[in-house]
């Protein structure tokens, strides 16, 4: 009987270990599925930024990656696929930048900062902008995904909360618009700053803050405008 008991104990013992060994060979190819997705993302992006959307090819990133074409369609269906993978990953990025902005500030202020983060971010990341620049102009169905709507939710928020607050005239509906605005003004300047000559830039540069505040403060004015 007792010997039966360790006979038992045994098999147990010899389950878990087995369930072990499981767990670590899945863990492994978990990690080795996300660095190889990672690895033929490295390769889409340098692509992408060469060859822009439209002559992006999986044909193309798989040499890079050092893969067969084949083995692309394990981790993604389409070229939009890749796209989208490397835009979430920016955008993720651009969130964090965001996530810096102290959320307690008043609403003028806050738009402020998050126009001036994401300028800061654009002339440190000018790969992830493009990414992103290229996701929005391709036409995609794809749902939208969690950082994507983190990040409208982060500036249509600001200008939602300030028309709530009663800093900005307008309806609940205008805060889309304004947002819309204010993202065009800050992409703007961020391309400003890449393209121009470095003395011009400078200038504009060191009056940034004036201009996202002057456009901040038209927001609290009769808008929309009237003739």
């Amino acid at each position: 009987m007792h010997h039966h008991h360790d006979h038992h104990e045994l098999r147990a013992e010899h389950r878990e270990q087995h369930a072990e060994r499981r767990e670590q060979r899945h863990a492994r190819r978990v990690r080795r599925h996300s660095e190889t997705r990672e690895e033929i993302l490295e390769a889409a992006r340098e692509v992408l930024l060469e060859r822009g959307a439209a002559d992006l090819s999986l044909r193309e990133i798989a040499r890079r990656a050092e893969f067969s074409p084949g083995a692309l369609y394990k981790y993604f269906d389409n070229k939009d696929d890749v796209i989208k993978a490397l835009a979430d990953s920016a955008m993720a990025a651009l969130v964090d930048a965001f996530a810096a902005v102290p959320a307690d500030l008043a609403p003028d202020r806050r738009a402020v900062e998050l126009g001036l983060a994401y300028i800061a971010f654009a002339g440190e990341n000018a790969e992830d902008v493009a990414v992103i620049e290229m996701h929005e102009s391709t036409a995609h169905p794809h749902p939208l995904t969690t950082d994507h709507l983190a990040l409208e939710g982060t500036v249509v928020g600001v200008f939602r909360a300030g028309i709530d607050a009663g800093v900005f005239t307008g309806a609940a509906e205008d805060a889309e618009i304004m947002a819309y605005g204010a993202w065009a003004l800050v992409q703007g300047l961020a391309h400003f700053e890449r393209q121009q000559r470095p003395a011009l830039a400078g200038k504009v540069r060191a009056r940034q803050r004036e201009l996202l505040t002057i456009f901040v403060n038209g927001l609290k004015t009769d808008w929309p405008a009237e003739g």
